[in-house]
């Protein structure tokens, strides 16, 4: 089949008012699953961190997050990634691990569908001497999850932030190649050789200080999945400042619907003409 876009969600937004509903307008995140539920075909990828990681260890999230990990579950277009920050392989096995076993541990709870569906790994080195580190964080992620046969494999995303050598695709799902100023998206490396030869559907696109309009939006989204065909794709006019401490992540995008919307419209050309789009 042919490859189309996923949308990824770095939900970074503590999810209050939403442990009496998660489809309640008072919910924080409301206004994703209203993306998520007018686009069932498109597949979207949303980032858990309730504390730069699970937060307490051997422990269940609160209300709020069973809340909507509950009802994303409910949900038959959405994959849920637990957060974990690598450091730049400063964390060790001793730490991580647990944050890992935890997520993995939220299947077990027997009051709500909280599961998480693999690890997204923050902060990730790209230099070629770190490879054996995500080698193993990654072989430690299908470890852990594999001690459960009636869970799937899971969902590995790391991120650099930038492109990496190829050969760190081959034992992942997904790598952000691009997280960056919109301002910066022209002249990104991931767009040129050499690592055009690394597994396009497997790059993530997290383009955040977007100051265009809703078109201009769409055309990204169609250069990304018709011309580039990278795997996944966010897109918000938040800002990032380190000085000021903003976050890009954590508030909802004022064109979120449109972005959405964009993906659905891109996907749904490729599939109409899968005879130009070839699998990756």
């Amino acid at each position: 089949m042919v490859n189309v876009l996923s949308v990824v969600f770095p939900l970074y937004m503590y999810p209050s008012s939403c442990s009496a509903s998660a489809i309640s307008p008072s919910c924080a995140w409301y206004p994703f699953f209203q993306s998520i539920n007018s686009n069932p075909s498109v597949t979207f990828n949303i980032i858990v961190n309730p504390n730069s990681g699970p937060g307490d260890l051997n422990s269940y999230p609160n209300d709020d997050w069973k809340s909507v990990l509950s009802y994303a579950n409910s949900l038959n277009n959405t994959n849920l990634i637990g957060y974990i920050d690598s450091n730049p392989t400063n964390i060790p096995v001793s730490v991580y691990k647990p944050q890992i076993q935890t997520y993995r541990n939220w299947a077990n709870f027997s009051g709500k569908d909280i599961p998480v569906d693999g690890i997204f790994v923050d902060d990730m080195a790209y230099s070629a001497s770190s490879n054996s580190y995500y080698t193993t964080f990654a072989n430690n992620i299908k470890s852990i999850w594999s001690s459960s046969s009636s869970r799937p494999a899971p969902y590995i995303m790391m991120n650099p932030g930038q492109p990496i050598e190829c050969s760190f695709y081959s034992n992942v799902d997904s790598i952000v190649s691009f997280e960056d100023y919109y301002s910066n998206l022209n002249m990104a490396a991931f767009i040129k050789a050499p690592y055009t030869n690394c597994p396009r559907y497997k790059q993530a696109i997290i383009i955040h200080d977007f100051n265009n309009t809703a078109l201009d939006q769409q055309q990204i989204c169609d250069d990304m999945g018709q011309t580039f065909r990278v795997g996944n794709l966010f897109i918000t006019s938040a800002i990032q400042d380190e000085a000021t401490r903003q976050n890009p992540y954590d508030e909802v995008p004022p064109l979120l619907q449109q972005f959405s919307g964009s993906v659905k419209a891109t996907n749904s050309w490729i599939l109409g003409h899968p005879q130009w789009y070839a699998d990756i």
